[in-house]
């Protein structure tokens, strides 16, 4: 009787740890104020498209995946420093990123765009900022083109930096930016739920700079990590069975998926 409850115990135990091996815990850095990429609902609940794709990956990838929102500019030393095992959060696939990090199979198109009071006179045309002050999230590609493409000695464009984009929205209503840079995606949800019936609208057309905005966006992971793998497997997935149509028509009356 009791080799009988030890060898239950013994087993028991070993199904435990079994199952516990087995279920790999992928820990993905996002963020929690992109809207509808990213965000919380009023219990705090993290939701979004990228969040109901990424549940979906995870599914397919059979690993239970677990997510850390933090700033958009912690996210890739978080990644190198191994507190998180991959970013999820619009992240544009660049040749500076690319250096210290692996991306995946692009996952998502995201142009970019200035956002302004209609009627200012402002478009994508430098010469039209010039004087002005331009509001972008902190660690951005939409940062490095402004430092990058036009510095203040050589634009007179003033840039202004926030850690939160939704920062820089009520800085544009209140008056203190006179123009948003960021995804065309992000500013069309701000744009359709607040902007426009203040007066707020897209200024120009999309600008297009792949050495700064690369392609697209995708999945960071650690440099030589297998995960890289496994997710362009989910990715192509999603592409293919109508799960990324599905989410992207919830959002968007335009599709974003890779090329579309």
């Amino acid at each position: 009787m009791k080799r009988s409850i030890l060898s239950s115990l013994i087993a028991g135990s070993l199904l435990l740890a079994f199952n516990a091996q087995a279920e790999q815990v992928v820990k993905i850095g996002t963020l929690s104020d992109y809207a509808p990429f990213e965000y919380k609902d009023a219990s705090g609940k993290l939701m979004g498209m990228e969040i109901e794709l990424g549940n979906a990956m995870c599914k397919i990838m059979k690993v239970k995946c677990e997510y850390v929102t933090m700033d958009f500019d912690a996210l890739i030393p978080a990644l190198k420093a191994k507190k998180i095992d991959a970013v999820l959060a619009q992240m544009s696939i660049t040749d500076e990123r690319k250096k210290v990090v692996d991306f995946t199979d692009l996952f998502t198109l995201a142009p970019v765009q200035y956002v302004t009071k209609t009627g200012a006179g402002i478009t994508e045309n430098p010469a039209t900022l010039k004087g002005k002050i331009v509001g972008v999230q902190s660690g951005t590609t939409h940062e490095s083109y402004l430092k990058t493409r036009l510095p203040k000695a050589k634009s007179g464009i003033d840039m202004k930096t926030y850690q939160s984009l939704d920062q820089t929205w009520l800085d544009l209503e209140s008056g203190r930016v006179n123009a948003v840079l960021s995804d065309t995606t992000v500013a069309y949800d701000w744009i359709a739920k607040t902007g426009k019936s203040k007066g707020f609208d897209f200024a120009g057309k999309a600008i297009v700079d792949a050495a700064i905005f690369g392609e697209g966006t995708g999945i960071a992971v650690r440099k030589g990590d297998p995960l890289k793998a496994s997710f362009n497997m989910a990715i192509k997935t999603v592409l293919s069975d109508g799960t990324f149509a599905a989410e992207n028509k919830k959002v968007f009356p335009f599709t974003i998926a890779p090329g579309k």
